[in-house]
Parts: structure tokens; sequence; C-alpha cells
């Protein structure tokens, strides 16, 4: 059961700890799909905690006083600095050549 006021460090322990189980092989098919399964709904529970969480961050910025300013930080702003930064495989941003 998935409680709305756990903790996401809690939440995401609860996850290790499945996939530490399902890995070892330790559990029977049934209960491997039931941890699964717990594992998906975790995954779910932690996915909206980050969604919430990545709609409060606040980028900080220095007005030309050089006193901090805070504004709501976009998730386009993101991406448009995640465009501009090289691509780490090939550095360059261009496609290799072979």
């Amino acid at each position: 059961m998935a409680a709305k006021n756990r903790k996401f460090e809690d939440e995401m322990k609860d996850l290790e700890d499945i996939v530490a189980r399902i890995d070892s092989g330790e559990l029977a098919l049934e209960e491997s799909i039931a941890a699964f399964e717990r594992g998906v709904a975790l995954v779910r529970s932690l996915n909206q905690k980050l969604d919430e969480v990545e709609r409060k961050v606040e980028l900080l910025t220095r007005n030309a006083q050089g006193e901090l300013q805070s504004a709501p930080l976009a998730v386009s702003e993101l991406d448009e600095k995640a465009a501009d930064t090289p691509s780490e495989r090939g550095g360059s941003g261009e496609e290799p050549s072979f």
C-alpha cells in the first residue's frame, strides 16, 4: 500500500530492497511477480514526488545590485541548457564520422 505521506527516502529504500530480493532469486515466481508489482507502484509514487519537487525548484539569480532573486525554474530552460551542452558521447554535438 503506497501512502502519500511516506518519505521519498523510505520508498526508495523499499524499492532497493525489492530489487535486491528479486535479483537474489530467493523468491518463488508468484512472490517475484507480487514484488515486481509493488516495485512498479513505488516507481510511480517516486516519480510523482520528483515531479512535485521539480515544480517547486527555483532558480536563484543576482540582479544588477548583486542581490539574490528567485524565479520559478521552467523545464524549458533546463531543456535549452541541455541542448546547448555537447553530447557526452561525441563531445562536439555532431554525428560521428565512420
